[in-house]
């Protein structure tokens, strides 16, 4: 199924689903929430990232709640149609913690490798498969996700290979392998 139609249907399902909700009876509390935005997409294109922030305020959801907006702000900027938005959130821990795609082959159309399920604060360092390290990349935000270029320190394509991966975040540590065929 194509990107678009899987939106479409999720779009589709949301209007049905809406319409149907009770109100709740209790406030989110306990922010504030930041939410990194991953992508939106309007009109069939890909718009630039932001962030969504919001500062213990009720935002409600499926099932909205009676109680009224208050304790902070948010502000919401849309296109000129209806849009799709994807958030992506930081774990607490690193069980999830995997890259893709394996094995990165850029004759397929890969552009970068994706490290995800990442705590907010996270540092990976890719390794060869004789141990020395290649490079290290660091994150500190609220999303879950950082992509490597497949370049080493220096800014130079790595060569076709096998490469270990670590990853540190949240006090903990996950380790994994990668291929690259160029």
């Amino acid at each position: 199924m194509h990107i678009r139609e899987q939106f479409a249907l999720l779009a589709l399902a949301l209007a049905l689903v809406l319409p149907l909700a009770r109100p709740a009876n209790a406030a989110m509390s306990g922010g504030p929430y930041d939410l990194p935005l991953l992508a939106t997409v309007s009109g069939g294109g890909t718009a630039a990232g932001g962030s969504f922030t919001a500062g213990a305020l009720n935002l409600g959801g499926p099932s909205f709640s009676s109680v009224a907006p208050s304790g902070g702000g948010y502000t919401v900027a849309t296109g000129a149609a209806p849009a799709v938005v994807l958030l992506d959130s930081a774990q607490v821990n690193l069980a999830s913690a995997h890259c893709y795609p394996v094995p990165f082959m850029p004759s397929r159309g890969d552009t970068v490798i994706t490290f995800t399920g990442l705590t907010s604060s996270a540092e990976v360092r890719i390794y060869t498969i004789s141990g020395r390290l290649v490079r290290e990349l660091y994150k500190s935000d609220f999303g879950s996700k950082l992509a490597w270029d497949a370049r080493n320190s220096a800014g130079q394509q790595v060569a076709s290979g096998v490469y270990i991966y670590v990853i540190k975040g949240g006090g903990q540590t996950a380790t994994g392998k990668l291929m690259i065929i160029w």
